[in-house]
């Protein structure tokens, strides 16, 4: 018993400051086993934004995301604060979460707002979609859907990063940014085939008698999503959050793309800088580092 005890202090003392590295190798080690898993239970030791104290949570085991979800008491608080910021208190909105991953940001907007009376979420990804589905499953009028947005219906190579599972993409590009330095850890080869249903399908299938909070997170894909988007629906939608990712090979619909900006009459990113139209388009196709802009009706 001595000599364990040992074991776990040397081992602690190692990695106590590079505690993320523990969890990045432990998760890679056991990638090639028979049974590897992939996917962890987590449960609260306080309240967070994303429940109360003794809450379990599903998150899938990679190293980006989940490990800021197990050390940041606050998850999601700047996406919430801003929500509240812009919308009415007295008014119903409906939450579209494109891009939902397993579903977090979704449950901590429910946690802290009283007047969405349902959301819809869209994530292509089996584990993500599993770990979705248990998270929400105590929320009211959730509207999950296991299959992603595109221009058509239909099938499609969606790409996968060894390393973070909220990294999916449509363009392979997305696993070889230099800004992620485990970026080897990918290849042409990690892929799944996924269900796709065209934008234009999905939102008239979406109850549209309230005001829309709309957020679009598909890691490089998120302006053609955006211009697909009817415009009836968009000039219903009082916030829009949307990240976009300067890609070489990215290619959008630049008509379409100008066109249902126009319908926003304020853009900004998250400090409260204003992003002009010809900002945004520039920012799509230039070498700098992605930016998340928050689309506002007044």
């Amino acid at each position: 018993m001595f000599l364990e005890k040992l074991k776990y202090k040397i081992l602690l003392s190692i990695f106590k400051k590079k505690k993320k590295l523990l969890w990045t190798l432990a998760n890679n080690l056991f990638q090639n086993l028979l049974s590897a898993p992939s996917i962890s239970v987590l449960k609260l030791s306080t309240n967070t934004t994303l429940g109360k104290k003794n809450e379990k949570i599903f998150v899938t085991n990679d190293s980006y995301q989940t490990w800021y979800i197990m050390n940041d008491k606050n998850f999601h608080k700047q996406f919430i604060d801003k929500v509240k910021e812009v919308t009415n208190i007295d008014k119903n909105y409906t939450f579209i979460d494109i891009g939902a991953n397993t579903g977090l940001l979704t449950k901590a907007l429910l946690n802290s707002s009283k007047n969405i009376n349902s959301s819809y979420l869209i994530e292509p990804d089996k584990d993500n979609f599993f770990c979705l589905q248990h998270n929400l499953h105590k929320h009211k009028n959730i509207h999950a859907f296991n299959f992603a947005l595109d221009i058509n219906d239909g099938e499609k190579k969606l790409y996968t990063d060894q390393n973070n599972k909220g990294n999916l993409s449509f363009n392979y590009e997305m696993m070889t940014l230099k800004s992620d330095k485990l970026n080897f850890m990918n290849s042409v080869n990690n892929y799944e085939i996924v269900k796709c249903k065209s934008v234009n399908h999905f939102f008239n299938e979406v109850n549209n008698e309230n005001n829309f909070i709309i957020k679009i997170d598909v890691q490089g894909y998120d302006e053609v999503i955006f211009q697909e988007i009817p415009e009836n629906i968009l000039k219903n939608t009082k916030i829009l959050f949307i990240e976009i990712t300067p890609l070489q090979s990215k290619k959008f619909n630049l008509e379409k793309l100008k066109s249902k900006l126009k319908i926003f009459s304020k853009i900004n990113n998250f400090k409260g800088e204003f992003f002009s139209h010809n900002n945004i388009i520039d920012s799509s196709n230039n070498n700098k580092e992605p930016i998340d802009l928050i689309f506002t009706n007044e």
